[in-house]
């Protein structure tokens, strides 16, 4: 049963909360809790192309998290507030993480807190990021620090990874 996962059921909830379809949408994110242990809200605006491998197992994400383009999201990472603060992020007041295209976030880390992580950046493994992280950077490490630029600022794409 290829078609259900844990992504196509949240495309699915998004797309009935989007045009106002009441109850349906609760109903399909309970299933996502129940079957493939996660917690993925279709209030989120999760890109169609994320990527979450292992069928976001044990991934949770705060509702008002925003993911960008080609994003990888490993297993049992967490995207979510932090204690109620809030922080203006390109142009909107939010309390929880904006990521941006082309991340890869770690397996075990967790975002938390209204913070952006840049394109292309990366979040390594178990790192627990309080911070905003630029574009093109590496954050690793408890609490995370920015470790390094990738290739001259620019980190090659998911896909381009797996490829070679």
């Amino acid at each position: 049963m290829k078609f259900l996962n844990a992504k196509s059921l949240y495309i699915t909830s998004r797309g009935l909360y989007l045009k106002r379809i009441p109850i349906i949408p609760r109903v399909l994110k309970f299933l996502n809790r129940v079957l493939f242990t996660c917690d993925i809200p279709f209030k989120a605006d999760i890109d169609k192309s994320v990527k979450f491998p292992h069928n976001a197992l044990g991934v949770v994400i705060n509702d008002n998290v925003i993911i960008g383009k080609n994003t990888k999201v490993m297993q049992n990472v967490t995207l979510g507030g932090n204690m109620g603060k809030n922080k203006m992020i390109d142009g909107k007041i939010t309390t929880a993480p904006i990521i941006g295209d082309n991340v890869l976030i770690g397996a075990g880390s967790q975002v938390l807190g209204p913070v952006k992580i840049g394109d292309n950046a990366k979040i390594g493994a178990g790192a627990i990021v309080l911070i905003d992280v630029p574009g093109g950077q590496v954050a690793a490490g408890v609490p995370a620090k920015i470790l390094k630029s990738t290739r001259n600022g620019n980190t090659p794409s998911i896909d381009e990874e797996n490829s070679q």
